[in-house]
């Protein structure tokens, strides 16, 4: 009985090589997930950008909308005419996704004036469930030229993140402000 038990022992330690080395091969990569993080240093883009992509300005709202796949806005920051967005959103089979930052014309005038901005985002089909991570950066200039005398007053700037076939109810707070 004993010897049926040594091969049958080395037979299992020999299953359990394979078994373990099947698991340490490579496998495709898969997207990292990247946790949001709160920092007080400047944000970088990790987009390779030639430039900085300026906000679309629009008078109407466009009969078929703008591409509004979920994408979460986590963190922002606005320097020199430079708005940055942190976004995290599902994804991960496709590198296309598209972003673009639109701006009413029309300013809300309730003391302070103040911007309505909307984050469109097109995944390109992806269905993916990795949660993805990046900076985005937008030029406000063009909006700027909308503004009467950006000198006399700041303006705040109402950002909507898409949630999925339509925009969140409520901007994202707390407000920007911007000089």
């Amino acid at each position: 009985m004993r010897a049926h038990a040594l091969p049958s022992f080395g037979q299992f330690l020999l299953m359990m090589a394979i078994a373990l080395t099947g698991c340490a091969a490579p496998q495709a990569a898969s997207p990292t997930l990247l946790p949001p993080t709160p920092t007080s240093a400047p944000l970088m883009a990790t987009r390779q950008m030639p430039g900085v992509p300026p906000v679309l300005l629009y008078d109407e709202w466009p009969s078929d909308g703008f591409p509004n796949d979920p994408a979460q806005m986590t963190i922002t920051d606005l320097e020199n005419n430079i708005l940055t967005i942190k976004v995290v959103y599902s994804g991960g089979c496709r590198r296309d996704h598209t972003f673009e930052l639109h701006a009413f014309t029309a300013f809300l005038l309730s003391g302070i004036p103040q911007g309505v901005l909307h984050l469109s985002h097109d995944a390109q089909g992806d269905i993916c469930t990795a949660q993805i991570a990046e900076f985005l950066k937008f030029d406000l200039a063009p909006l700027n030229k909308e503004r009467n005398d950006p000198s006399e007053h700041p303006l705040l700037l109402n950002l909507y993140e898409p949630i999925g076939g339509t925009f969140a109810a409520e901007p994202l707070s707390p407000q920007i402000e911007w000089p």
